[in-house]
């Protein structure tokens, strides 16, 4: 399996209802760079830039959704809103809908992890005791274990799938059973690259956890010298492989409402470390080809969500295309082997007069 399909907030798509207005869109189908973060010089960003793939709805109101992806050729996408509840998988060539019976609606619109490993096995979990399952044979329900609540997933085969809940202890599954594993502290952002590469961040400031297909080992953050009322944290993690893996950190100082952000790369020795594009970081993923794809927003002025791309040792900005909400988070997906990446979020057709609410799939890259 590979980097990026599992990050919990690239996953989660749900903004707020009332923030979302036809203002916050891009005018045109390709959104390419529109300027250049505060931060750092830039420069534009390589064609072909974002671009809509595919509208999910129409729905009356908001629409969320959850993205998957394990290779050039297979895709997953989960949407629930009003009267909405649907499954896409992409073939390589176009996305279509895998049908859903209607009897699992109601679980689909409770869905927070997907997981697939090809075209004929994918998991859905909604945090109960049973998970949602696609076979060649169609959808069925797979019991899980009493002891995990998922909120986190990845599957590298049939026979190879991982659960993670609230606690300490992640359930595995080999096709037959499921056993219990520990890690070091609950997983928050799961990003995996293989059955022996699985990255894992936690609420710990001072290391992140790693699957080395044997055990959950510590990877040491750098340690900093705060004054008294600052805190630190970690809102984010991608990763492609042992020496590859990013993560996005906030300091907030006292007296102060804007955090100072950066973001760290870790190169298997050490954590360089370069300044954050915005205040606030969302969803990451890697660019397949060493740089990174971040989601954020500043706080003063605020309202917005941006992507932000780091490539050559530059920051440059672009708008989400239209017509996906600028006001609220996308998930974003690196497409394992290729040098694209996926996208997904909330919309709002700004020409159609009765806001006509949707679900966006955009891609970036060839």
């Amino acid at each position: 399996m590979r980097a990026d399909r599992y990050t919990r907030h690239a996953l989660v798509l749900a903004a707020t209802a009332g923030l979302l207005t036809i203002t916050a869109y891009a005018s045109a189908a390709v959104a390419g760079p529109v300027s250049v973060s505060s931060r750092g010089g830039g420069t534009p960003a390589a064609a072909p830039g974002w671009r809509t793939i595919k509208t999910i709805g129409p729905a009356t109101g908001n629409v969320a959704g959850l993205l998957t992806a394990d290779s050039a050729t297979d895709a997953w996408s989960v949407w629930a809103g009003p009267g909405i509840a649907l499954v896409e998988r992409w073939n390589g060539s176009a996305w279509q809908r895998v049908a859903l019976p209607a009897k699992f609606n109601s679980y689909v619109h409770d869905a927070v992890a997907i997981s697939a490993s090809s075209a004929a096995s994918a998991w859905l979990f909604n945090g109960s005791h049973t998970a949602l399952r696609w076979t060649a044979a169609g959808w069925h329900y797979q019991a899980l274990p009493s002891w995990v609540k998922p909120v986190n997933s990845v599957a590298f085969g049939a026979g190879d799938v991982w659960v993670f809940g609230t606690g300490t202890v992640a359930a595995r599954y080999n096709g037959h059973s499921w056993a219990k594993v520990t890690l070091p502290e609950p997983a928050t952002v799961i990003s995996a690259v293989a059955a022996n590469d699985i990255w894992a961040l936690g609420p710990s400031i001072s290391y992140v956890m790693r699957w080395n297909g044997a055990s959950w080992v510590k990877v040491g953050l750098p340690l900093l010298p705060l004054p008294a009322g600052a805190t630190l944290s970690y809102e984010g993690m991608t990763a492609t492989g042992p020496s590859d893996a990013w993560l996005f950190r906030a300091i907030l100082f006292p007296n102060s409402n804007i955090p100072e952000t950066a973001v760290l790369h870790w190169n298997g020795k050490a954590w360089p470390t370069i300044p954050g594009p915005s205040d606030i970081g969302g969803s990451m993923a890697s660019d397949g080809s060493g740089g990174l794809w971040v989601n954020g927003i500043d706080i003063n002025p605020g309202g917005f969500w941006l992507l932000y791309h780091w490539s050559a040792g530059h920051w440059t900005t672009s708008e989400p295309p239209s017509p996906m909400f600028s006001h609220a988070q996308e998930a974003l997906t690196w497409i394992p082997g290729t040098r694209s990446v996926w996208s997904a979020g909330p919309g709002l057709n700004p020409a159609n007069p009765r806001k006509i609410y949707e679900g966006v799939i955009a891609k970036w890259g060839p």
